[in-house]
């Protein structure tokens, strides 16, 4: 579990990025849109509408088993960013840099730190899981919400991303997202849509991830709504605060370096966080959450730089802390 200190830098890091009406809500920096402008504060320049915001977050994923290799992981993931957004014809455009930075920590059975695994080989059980140092991914992105009548909205839009491993060449770490959705008021209490994202990956097949668009206004302060690829259900304790559960995919490929196990191949980590959530907004210029829970289903996939799968390692369910803000102006 992680000692005081650690949970200390944990609680002054900042809370998580917020949802566009009309567009899925950042997933990573690596996977989906900027984080959200709804609730972003107007400020008119030259006659222009424009709204910025600063996001950052850090989430804590506790040490995990491998099921079928002797050994843990355990990640400490932190990330900021910048938006803004004008209107542009009937719609509104923005556009996001996003840094995010992971530290991965492996030990061998002896708790002894692992650097690289000396073994490589799909179905076997090495006395180490291959391991994969530092991940640094960068992403600009862009998304443009409109509607085409008071009911009927739709967004698409695009990113491009670098995800390496320190070390790692920068040329060879490039990964491409597209997307796009549409959403249906069917009621005043509900709102209906999918929206789809198609990204690529290194040394893999491209990725297709459904991204649900939902909003449903339950009553007695209960909302079910879209997040990312997942969903979130969420109850209205105050004006300001709101508690809740929220559930959704993740996945990241990154390149890796040359003196890794896996030289100059990649790597595709993949999890199901289930999280207790909470949001804060003490005023309009000023969002707050966090989330605490476990991540299922964890696992991680190592190819060679030809694009064949050489290696495939699942972990134990993991308990993670996940802490965020964003600021609008």
């Amino acid at each position: 579990m992680p000692n005081p200190r650690i949970l200390t830098a944990l609680l002054v890091a900042g809370l998580a990025a917020h949802q566009a009406h009309a567009q899925p809500e950042a997933a990573s920096t690596a996977d989906t849109p900027p984080p959200s402008e709804q609730d972003s504060q107007t400020v008119t320049r030259d006659g222009k509408d424009i709204r910025f915001n600063f996001h950052a977050q850090t989430t804590y994923y506790d040490e995990a088993d491998f099921d079928d290799a002797n050994g843990t992981i355990q990640s400490w993931r932190n990330a900021i960013g910048i938006g803004a957004s004008t209107d542009l014809g009937d719609g509104r455009i923005s556009l996001d840099f996003d840094a995010e930075f992971t530290r991965n920590d492996f030990t061998d059975s002896s708790g002894a730190p692992v650097a690289v695994a000396p073994v490589v080989g799909r179905g076997s059980a090495p006395a180490t899981p291959n391991a994969f140092g530092d991940v640094t991914i960068l992403t600009l992105s862009t998304t443009y919400a409109g509607q085409l009548d008071s009911g009927n909205h739709w967004f698409v839009g695009g990113s491009v991303s670098s995800a390496r491993e320190s070390g790692a060449d920068f040329d060879d770490s490039i990964i491409g997202t597209v997307f796009g959705g549409y959403r249906h008021k069917a009621s005043d209490t509900l709102e209906l849509g999918l929206g789809i994202a198609i990204k690529s990956r290194l040394e893999e097949d491209v990725l297709v991830i459904p991204l649900p668009q939902i909003r449903y206004d339950m009553g007695g302060g209960w909302v079910l709504s879209s997040q990312r690829a997942g969903v979130k259900l969420m109850y209205a304790a105050s004006d300001s605060l709101s508690l809740g559960v929220a559930g959704e995919y993740e996945s990241r490929s990154f390149r890796l370096d040359t003196s890794n196990a896996v030289s100059g191949g990649a790597a595709t980590e993949t999890r199901f966080p289930i999280a207790f959530q909470a949001e804060y907004k003490p005023s309009k210029a000023v969002l707050l959450s966090g989330r605490v829970g476990a991540s299922l289903g964890s696992s991680v996939e190592f190819f060679d730089s030809s694009g064949n799968s050489v290696d495939t390692r699942d972990f134990d369910t993991v308990v993670f802390f996940s802490f965020g803000g964003t600021i609008f102006f």
